[in-house]
């Protein structure tokens, strides 16, 4: 029998990612998708001590817009979810379709995908979600969440606040130094 592994594309994303930016370091995946709260597991040998980070991995479909005065000409939407304590990281994915300026000719050779990523560490996403709350009737939850963006260097959130907020400090390109210094 042929041994069969399979892994959600935004783990791969985000470990492929994590392995090629922090030097010295190992992406380990749980074999049992029944552990609650940690998708990936970051790990470094440092100075005789084994050191890990715990990394829980959310992934959005990313929504098209294609209307030029409504915003973003990306969404991304996630379903509130419960902060596991056993997360040191939450990485929030998505993946989408860079199309060529050139519409006319657009076609399969033209589009560029790429991913954009957001990290918060459980502290901040435990702050995150108590924030995430209906725009109308900004005393009661939202059940969901979302993010708007035209690169992956900005991105905004469009639900779950009162009003679109910059989320761009939270992009994981900005966030690598403090993750690579996060082990305990």
């Amino acid at each position: 029998m042929q041994p069969i592994f399979t892994m959600q594309y935004g783990e791969f994303a985000v470990a492929d990612y994590l392995s090629k930016k922090i030097k010295g370091t190992s992406v380990f995946i749980p074999a049992s998708a029944q552990e609650k709260g940690i998708d990936l597991l970051l790990y470094r040998y440092d100075n005789g001590c084994n050191k890990a980070n715990t990394i829980q991995v959310k992934m959005s479909r990313t929504y098209y817009n294609d209307k030029e005065d409504s915003g973003y000409p990306f969404y991304l939407w996630f379903n509130r979810f419960p902060v596991q304590q056993n997360a040191n990281w939450y990485i929030l994915v998505g993946i989408y379709a860079k199309y060529s300026d050139d519409v006319k000719n657009a076609g399969a050779k033209s589009t560029k995908w790429d991913t954009i990523m957001l990290a918060f560490t459980n502290k901040e996403m435990l702050q995150f979600m108590s924030e995430v709350k209906q725009r109308r009737d900004p005393t009661k939850d939202d059940k969901m969440f979302g993010f708007g963006f035209d690169s992956s260097k900005a991105i905004f959130q469009t639900r779950g606040c009162p009003e679109n907020r910059d989320m761009s400090c939270y992009l994981i390109e900005k966030r690598i130094d403090e993750i690579t210094h996060s082990f305990i």
